[in-house]
């Protein structure tokens, strides 16, 4: 009898909001399923993104077969170019839409990186079935805030195992967008051992549709607007922008893509309108704006302006235009301002500055809350449906925090699926299913968060981190002592320099007590030239910061330099 062997493992994306990266491995074969980032905590200061860490893969680079990337969104495929850096050669596969963003993407990651990525890039239709390595692999379409989303069923020997990406159950979606419940069915009919769901919207009741339609709450906005209409919203809900372009169409105005990145997906889509294989935005000419007219009273008065951008930029874009820092868009007398852009994590003190300043400009402005604007994600009878058509023998809740992983067990059981048959899985943390069975020992990995700033991966830690918030917090001291390379002697004036830790004026004696302890540690030099300068700063440090703590109760960030002339 053959021996199967299946082995699931998130590298990223449980008991967090995006980073997704997922490893199905079925005899000794392992794709690798999205590669996504998330941003950073408030606490991180500095970095840009954090992406997952890839040692587990490069080290078994050799058995990957393949990268599978379900949609166009940055929380699933943003990792890939560093990804590619750390194991090239692996095939990428991806539907049409999504393998044209990936290219741009990639193109941009050069550009800025400097560097040059080989990408074996396959492109596969939304419903193709397909051989990897050997294997089967089904893709099925599926209704997501942007074009071209599918979900992935591999074939093992004991069922499929499939990856249900992320999705809604929404019947009237448009072309592009529709999910296909037939190819859905004939999987579930085939068998499958496993099924991973998303469950960041395992606790909301219902179905997801049609709250996540942005028409009904903003036509009567629409109708209303005497001037300019200027709106926010994510690029990469390309559905909300498809409402967007459709009620420019109906109320006769001309729209404009005001994108401040030129890399954001709605610009990206925008462009690629004229080439891609799956048309999905499409604008006759007479509805579309001239960018260089906005600012121009007399042609930009019948404008729909979007303001597109990624979640951690559009706020920024909004506090830039408002500070007068757009050549172009100035907010002015009978504008309309629909902020439809909702508040994510991480971005709450930049959101609350942009929408207090937008009050105070003469635009009528309309905020949408984050509950009027609910994500295209599974909500419970979504998943329901999405349980019902596969009838997993096991069932993985993926993508989200661990309190929806609890919620989305919960609807597993109600739909029959036994805890024993529930398997909730931490980053790093392998299942193990032999010959169709569920192995109850679970080996587990360490996987750390890679963070990235600027063109630096991996290399700001914890450390790095401590000193920044210290330096927002208390500031830095920073002491440098001169001395005669010979006699050891301080031949100058100890020079004491401070950003952000105290008011000079009234903290004087504290500056020059500092100086004098710095000073009377250095002057042990004279006497023991022997001793090494590094222990003489580490002694400057200990002293002052003790002298610090008990003055003033502050933790600034300490250099002491000793300068040999």
């Amino acid at each position: 009898m053959k021996h199967n062997n299946v082995k699931i493992m998130p590298l990223g994306g449980q008991a967090e909001v995006g980073k997704s990266m997922y490893s199905i491995e079925v005899n000794g074969k392992i794709f690798i399923i999205d590669a996504g980032y998330r941003f950073p905590d408030l606490d991180k200061l500095g970095v840009d993104i954090i992406i997952p860490s890839f040692d587990y893969l490069i080290e078994r680079k050799k058995d990957i077969v393949a990268i599978i990337i379900t949609h166009g969104h940055n929380d699933v495929m943003a990792a890939l170019p560093y990804l590619l850096n750390a194991i090239q050669g692996v095939p990428v596969y991806a539907p049409n839409l999504t393998a044209d963003l990936i290219e741009m993407m990639i193109d941009h990651y050069q550009r800025h990186q400097k560097k040059n990525l080989h990408m074996e890039l396959i492109r596969v239709k939304r419903d193709e079935s397909i051989k990897i390595a050997g294997i089967p692999v089904e893709f099925f379409p599926e209704t997501h805030s942007i074009p071209g989303s599918v979900g992935v069923a591999i074939w093992t020997p004991d069922g499929y195992v499939v990856y249900g990406g992320e999705f809604i159950i929404d019947f009237g979606s448009p072309e592009g967008f529709r999910c296909n419940i037939q190819k859905m069915m004939e999987i579930g009919k085939k068998g499958v051992l496993a099924l991973m769901v998303e469950s960041s919207g395992a606790s909301n009741p219902g179905y997801t549709s049609p709250n996540h339609k942005l028409t009904n709450k903003i036509e009567s906005m629409f109708e209303d607007a005497s001037g300019r209409i200027i709106i926010s919203s994510y690029a990469q809900n390309v559905f909300r922008t498809k409402e967007i372009v459709e009620l420019t169409k109906k109320y006769h105005r001309q729209i404009v893509f005001y994108g401040r990145d030129k890399y954001d997906q709605t610009n990206s889509i925008i462009r690629l309108e004229k080439t891609t294989r799956e048309p999905v935005i499409t604008v006759p000419s007479k509805y579309l704006g001239k960018k260089e007219n906005v600012g121009i009273p007399a042609k930009d008065s019948n404008y729909v302006i979007l303001l597109s951008g990624a979640p951690n930029t559009i706020y920024n874009d909004i506090c830039d235009i408002l500070d007068g820092g757009d050549e172009l868009l100035k907010i002015r007398e009978g504008d309309t301002f629909i902020v439809a852009s909702p508040v994510l994590p991480g971005t709450e003190k930049i959101a609350n500055k942009a929408q207090n300043d937008l009050f105070r400009t003469p635009a009528d402005v309309h905020i949408l809350k984050n509950k009027e604007l609910p994500s295209m994600h599974a909500s419970i009878e979504d998943i329901k449906v999405c349980i019902q058509l596969f009838n997993p023998k096991y069932y993985v809740p993926i993508k989200g925090e661990y309190r929806r992983f609890v919620a989305n067990a919960h609807i597993a059981n109600e739909m029959g699926i036994d805890n024993d048959h529930i398997v909730i899985l931490d980053n790093g943390e392998k299942c193990t299913f032999e010959n169709g069975q569920l192995d109850e020992n679970r080996e587990v990995i360490e996987i750390e968060d890679v963070m990235i700033d600027g063109i630096g991966v991996g290399d700001v830690g914890e450390k790095v981190i401590d000193d920044r918030i210290q330096l927002s917090n208390d500031g830095i001291v920073v002491v440098g002592v001169t001395i005669d390379s010979r006699t050891k002697e301080i031949i100058a004036q100890t020079d004491c320099q401070t950003r952000g830790f105290v008011y000079l004026k009234d903290s004087g004696y504290v500056i020059k007590e500092i100086i004098n302890i710095c000073e009377g540690v250095v002057s042990k030099l004279k006497d023991d030239p022997q001793m090494d300068v590094q222990d003489i700063r580490n002694e400057m440090k200990e002293l002052s910061m003790r002298y610090i703590m008990k003055e003033t109760g502050k933790k600034p960030v300490f250099i002491g330099v000793v300068v040999e002339i």
